[in-house]
C-alpha cells in the first residue's frame, strides 16, 4: 500500500513538473527523494538490503578446504 502511495506521489510530482514548469528544481528534488524511498522499499522487499532475510544474508555455506 505504501509503495502504491509513493508511486502515485511520484507520478503527481512528475505531472506537476510538466504542467506548471515552475519550481522545477524543487520538484525534481522531491521526485528524487520519493524515488529513493521507492527504491529502498523495493530492495528491502526483494531481500537485497543488509539485515533482510534474502539472497545476500550474512550466512554463507561452508566450503571444505577454504573455510578456517
Amino acid at each position: 500500500m505504501l509503495m502504491v502511495a509513493l508511486l502515485l506521489a511520484l507520478l503527481t510530482v512528475l505531472v506537476m513538473m510538466i504542467v506548471l514548469r515552475r519550481w522545477t528544481g524543487r520538484l525534481a528534488s522531491l521526485a528524487t527523494l520519493i524515488a529513493g524511498a521507492i527504491m529502498a522499499l523495493w530492495l528491502a522487499e526483494v531481500g537485497l538490503l543488509p539485515g533482510s532475510k534474502g539472497p545476500l544474508t550474512g550466512e554463507r555455506p561452508l566450503v571444505p578446504g577454504l573455510d578456517r
